[in-house]
């Protein structure tokens, strides 16, 4: 039976291992993340902040130790993308525990497998690696929904065109920026990595302003934005891994065409 003093004092010396202080950052976090719960509703985006900040400094301690150089900013982006667009989506669920309690138990799982991405991605920087190409399916996933979620909540607001389009770019140029870094995982960020992130945040920002235009459900608005990122992403790591052909291509743009149908096809263009 573990000795909670000993415990503590092993997180405060450092001294706990780092599957352990994967462990701790997500039961903290779930935890934080219910008590928002019973957060009266004017605090709750201080709350999201306070979230926010708490990943920054719970994932710098799980990941003490490699992390290096630009290592300190794009490592930590996707947790943080991640747990304010989870910590922001929350809100918007019905107020009852039947429906948040899973979603927070569901949060610190992903939480971990987030945290266990990015020590790979951090250790393959410095060796190879096994489990990196594992690593990139799931930062893609987590990418995916990263956006989803901040895109629903963007969406949800209402919010003139121009701020949906910023809004647009701000979530999603970090994000390609790390999903495509993560397959060179050099000391920097490269110019290809710029150019493409650059080009993919501004397509994205393009659909958004002709989705601002449309009488379009946020959940909608967020999944086509999710769409844009798992097709442009998804081929651009590819491109990066020098595996990209043309089947791959027409299958990624079959999911988008299907996705594009389904959001026509559900949109209410009628009062």
């Amino acid at each position: 039976m573990i000795n909670p003093r000993k415990f503590i004092s092993k997180i405060t010396s450092f001294e706990i291992t780092k599957r352990q202080k994967l462990v701790f950052m997500s039961f903290a976090l779930t935890f934080l993340l219910i008590v928002t719960q019973v957060v009266d509703e004017s605090m709750r985006f201080q709350t999201v902040g306070f979230l926010t900040l708490a990943t920054i400094g719970l994932s710098i301690f799980a990941l003490w130790g490699e992390l290096s150089g630009i290592k300190y900013l794009l490592l930590l982006l996707l947790p943080v993308y991640f747990v304010a667009g989870a910590s922001l989506f929350y809100f918007l669920l019905p107020v009852r525990w039947l429906t948040r309690l899973p979603f927070a138990v569901l949060f610190g799982i992903s939480v971990y497998l987030l945290m266990l991405t990015s020590n790979i991605y951090n250790v393959a920087a410095i060796r190879t690696i096994a489990l990196l190409r594992a690593a990139h399916a799931v930062g893609l996933l987590f990418s995916l929904l990263s956006v989803f979620f901040l895109a629903n909540v963007l969406f949800s607001l209402h919010l003139p065109f121009y701020l949906i389009v910023a809004g647009t770019l701000v979530i999603t140029f970090p994000l390609y920026l790390v999903g495509l870094w993560s397959y060179e995982l050099e000391e920097f960020v490269s110019q290809r990595d710029l150019v493409y992130s650059s080009v993919f945040a501004l397509i994205s920002g393009q659909i958004a302003l002709v989705l601002s235009f449309w009488p379009i459900a946020p959940i909608n608005g967020a999944l086509a934005l999710a769409t844009v990122m798992y097709v442009l992403l998804g081929l651009g790591q590819l491109e990066f891994g020098e595996k990209l052909k043309g089947r791959v291509v027409m299958e990624h743009l079959a999911v988008a065409l299907v996705v594009f149908i389904a959001i026509l096809a559900t949109t209410r263009w009628g009062g």
